[in-house]
């Protein structure tokens, strides 16, 4: 075949030189394909650091499902069911976790300023020890240099440690109760997510995804073993020759195990800094001589014995992998950088066999087939993410012409059943409308109005006792709770600058309130002629999609916003009914705040009942602190296993496990207000997309002939019954 670059000679018939060398043709041909590849892989990575909460939750909770799954296996080969299984596995996996991180709090919390201090006398000494020694000052200012890295490296971990516990605590809970629907639920995921692989790749598939599964359990069992021993060796010997502040350096060993080459070596060496300042020389030199010790047995003996079964990974992509996923995660991305990579690494070449094309569709000669095939779906993502980006950043710059929308959509579909079952009672369909548009605006104006009234200066105080009430349990167990404080003041913080940021920007609340009731009043009476216009130039094969999709997006809407309703209001109920039979202040408040942040599933029931027993702990006696306690546990349990997943399967079918993860990732993305919508945008996705994708497809070839009034008819007639309006 001619190179289609070539240009003929006219004069001679012959065909000149290539306009473009084939080496150039390639390389260009390559490159905006490895272009495309590495920014949608930026911007996936941006995205996941940005839903750092939720991607750390993900893969915490699969690496330590997949650290127990032996255990789940075990169970279901003596005859329990996937559910009973999972519950056993997920309360051990439960208790050793929250068993290592107590130990490691009360060994490490109460001593972390005489951590700080030791290190810094152990810097002091390295230095005195120079000067008598009157090095050159090359070397003094080297090792000086390298000291005050240390120890402000110690410094800030401690710091970081502090003040980032409530992102911590969040993804271990998020964590912790993802684990038992990866467990139960898991397998059905994977089987859905494998749907569109072919027949020929889809067994290879699976097997190297459970044998990296088994990698990665494997590798998290021996690096916990590891470090325990390795801890416990250090601990021993560090109490022998007297080393200060051994339960902390011991933890830090402990921790240090799991991030490799990095851990270890900043853990060892914040032992041996503390160490030169409180031992004399044969004690140091001795302790030096352990280290070198133990670091040979492990090499030689124990590491080879305790990682046989798992994953390698080489060390080049490890320390790449390292601040990749310290971005993403934070400190739970160094625990999972290898994991994660080991895993990828494990199913890679199964992945690029997927996706090189067959003998006969190979669509270019220039690259590899894999690489265009990856290209191709690149570009188009990007070109779908880009769409996405300037929705957002529209909505973003003119937010009083959007909200008042988004509301009025949502209190429409809502109020819909209402207004249908007027209208069959004989009212007109604007009769109807204004009845429920007002009925929903006086009502929301009470909450509005209460809510103001109650929390403009209640909240703030009921905040401080709380905060108060965690310093008191942190006081009273020595520290060992201390880390509910900056827990209490992140999240009393987030209420009263959301509390705020409402109160600055009144105008445009009432604005919404004004307009979203009359928007919603339009919306009831007028969808349907809008509907048929709409859709007026739309092919009228695809209108019974397209009709579908409104209408299941509606009836969503509607039923998640009063099974939300419902929830919040027991909620509320339930806590100003507990706290005013215990004597609490603060029973209006917390209870008004309650039933607006019950609105965020999960979360803000969580968040509420913690304030009012922190409220308790500050001004109850101990048993009106124990009933509390047991009151938000047992309310906590309830909703959160029982009356939300059921309110929500028949209400959005949406699985708990997704419920759970879009709370945090809308309020990363949109503050507050995405932590409202988020839900339910995913529940119109989930409802919509099979819809979506019709639409946008070609004709199916065996369709049958609709005519173009008939289909107007149908959908005028389905819109006219409420739907989707």
């Amino acid at each position: 075949m001619m190179d289609p670059s070539a240009v003929n000679d006219s004069s001679s018939g012959f065909p000149r030189r290539p306009m473009v060398p084939t080496w150039l043709r390639r390389a260009g041909a390559l490159a905006w394909r490895v272009l495309v590849v590495v920014g949608l892989a930026g911007i996936v990575i941006w995205l996941a650091g940005v839903l750092g909460t939720v991607t750390a939750s993900i893969f915490l909770a699969v690496v330590v499902a997949a650290t127990f799954l032996p255990m789940q296996r075990s169970l279901q080969a003596r005859g329990w069911s996937r559910a009973k299984a999972a519950a056993a596995v997920t309360g051990t996996a439960v208790a050793v976790v929250l068993g290592i991180v107590a130990v490691a709090l009360l060994a490490f919390v109460p001593s972390i300023a005489d951590l700080v201090n030791s290190a810094r006398d152990g810097a002091s000494a390295v230095r005195s020890t120079l000067e008598d020694a009157q090095a050159s000052s090359q070397v003094a200012s080297a090792v000086e240099a390298v000291l005050a890295g240390v120890r402000t490296w110690i410094t800030d971990a401690i710091g970081q440690l502090a003040g980032g516990i409530a992102n911590a605590v969040t993804v271990g809970i998020l964590a912790l109760f993802l684990i038992y629907f990866v467990l139960v639920d898991g397998a059905k995921a994977w089987a859905w997510a494998q749907e569109a692989v072919p027949d020929a790749h889809r067994d290879r598939l699976h097997e190297r995804a459970l044998d990296a599964l088994d990698g990665v359990g494997a590798y998290i069992r021996g690096t916990t073993i590891l470090a325990a021993l390795r801890a416990g060796a250090f601990l021993v010997a560090m109490l022998l020759l007297g080393v200060p502040v051994a339960g902390p350096l011991a933890v830090m060993v402990f921790v240090g195990t799991f991030i490799p080459y990095l851990g270890p070596l900043v853990a060892i060496g914040a032992v041996l800094l503390v160490a030169i300042g409180a031992l004399d020389l044969p004690r140091f030199l001795l302790l030096a001589a352990f280290v070198v010790v133990v670091w040979w047995f492990e090499n030689r003996s124990l590491q080879p014995r305790l990682f046989v079964r798992t994953l390698a990974v080489p060390p080049a992509l490890v320390l790449i992998a390292l601040p990749i996923s310290a971005y993403v995660a934070g400190f739970f991305g160094l625990f999972l950088a290898v994991p994660v990579t080991a895993f990828i690494l494990a199913i890679g070449g199964t992945v690029i066999d997927l996706l090189r094309p067959s003998s006969g569709d190979a669509s270019t000669t220039v690259v590899a087939g894999w690489v265009d095939r990856l290209a191709q779906w690149s570009w188009r993502a990007l070109a779908i993410l880009a769409i996405v980006a300037v929705g957002i950043l529209l909505i973003a710059q003119i937010p009083l012409v959007i909200v008042p929308i988004l509301v009025a959509v949502i209190l429409a579909a809502t109020v819909a059943p209402l207004a249908r079952s007027l209208v069959s009672r004989g009212w007109s369909p604007s009769r109807a409308a204004l009845a429920v548009t007002g009925g929903a605006f006086v009502v929301i104006i009470g909450i509005v109005a209460i809510a103001f009234i109650y929390l403009a200066g209640p909240l703030s105080q009921a905040i401080g006792a709380a905060v108060q009430g965690a310093a008191a349990a942190g006081e009273t167990t020595n520290g060992a709770l201390g880390w509910l404080v900056p827990l209490a003041e992140t999240f009393g913080g987030s209420i009263l600058l959301f509390a705020g940021d409402l109160l600055a920007v009144t105008a445009a609340f009432v604005l919404v309130l004004v307009l979203s009731p009359l928007l919603a009043f339009y919306f009831l009476r007028d969808i349907p002629l809008g509907w048929s216009s709409a859709t007026s130039r739309m092919a009228a094969w695809r209108r019974p999609a397209l009709l579908a999709g409104g209408s299941r997006a509606v009836e969503i809407l509607g039923g998640y916003m009063l099974g939300t309703a419902a929830i919040s209001a027991v909620g509320a109920i339930s806590q100003y009914a507990i706290m005013v039979i215990l004597g609490l202040p603060f029973a209006v408040p917390i209870a008004i705040l309650s039933f607006i942040a019950c609105f965020i599933p999960y979360v803000g029931g969580f968040v509420t009942t913690g304030l009012a027993f922190l409220v308790a702990v500050a001004f109850g006696e101990p048993p009106q602190i124990l009933l509390m306690g047991i009151y938000t546990v047992v309310i906590n349990i309830v909703q959160g296993n029982i009356v939300t997943p059921l309110v929500y399967n028949r209400a959005v079918s949406l699985h708990p496990a997704v419920v759970l993860l879009a709370i945090p990732a809308g309020g990363a993305l949109a503050g507050i207000a995405g932590m409202f919508l988020a839900v339910p945008i995913l529940a119109v996705i989930a409802a919509t997309w099979r819809s979506a994708l019709l639409v946008l497809g070609d004709e199916p070839e065996a369709a049958p002939a609709i005519d173009q009034r008939e289909a107007e008819t149908t959908s005028q007639a389905a819109l006219a019954q409420g739907l989707p309006g």
